[in-house]
């Protein structure tokens, strides 16, 4: 028997507590349930430390934005010219918009990651109750038991998955339409 890897771990679980399921689906010609986890694999820990990346990045875009500030507030007070003022007060702006979109590009991210996590894990918890209801029957047919009622729950169970990962799946569209504001530039230079 194949052993499944998928990025997050809980779905690794679920694909080997499915296997004997999936064997009974290959038996039969009915759709593969741990092929349906796949479009729910994703990689959490990968998500939150490119979060903490962006993270750091903003706390050097703020520090930037402090260093020159300091450095505007300095030439201001020399007596410079007006437009000098302007123009800081503008990059200054600038700095600090660049920070606050990577600040919350960071928390974004860390909360895609934290709900991207939880769908795995409840979504593992769910298809393996759906395999486990119907293992009787998935024995009998990896058995040789062809008969009605065994091949009926063996294909139940295997679209039950199916929907249950599609319904999960569908969840998925809230986070890509947080993700919509971050496909435009945070900061327009000048």
């Amino acid at each position: 028997m194949t052993v499944e890897v998928f990025e997050h771990p809980a779905l690794s679980t679920a694909a080997a507590q499915l296997s004997t399921l999936r064997a009974a689906a290959g038996r039969l010609g009915v759709p593969d349930p741990v092929a349906a986890l796949r479009h729910l694999d994703c990689s959490p820990a990968s998500i939150r430390t490119s979060a903490s990346t962006v993270d750091t990045g903003a706390l050097g875009v703020t520090a930037a934005q402090a260093e020159f500030r300091a450095g505007v507030d300095r030439a201001e007070t020399g007596g410079s010219a007006e437009s000098f003022g302007t123009w800081a007060d503008t990059v200054d702006g600038q700095y600090g918009a660049a920070a606050r979109a990577a600040a919350e590009t960071a928390a974004l991210g860390a909360r895609i990651a934290d709900a991207l996590d939880e769908l795995a894990v409840s979504t593992s918890a769910e298809v393996c109750a759906l395999a486990a209801a119907a293992s009787s029957s998935v024995d009998a047919v990896l058995a040789g038991d062809r008969s009605a009622e065994v091949v009926s729950e063996v294909s139940a169970a295997c679209t039950a998955v199916l929907r249950t990962v599609s319904a999960k799946a569908a969840t998925l569209t809230g986070l890509a339409a947080e993700l919509e504001p971050l496909t435009t530039p945070a900061v327009q230079l000048s």
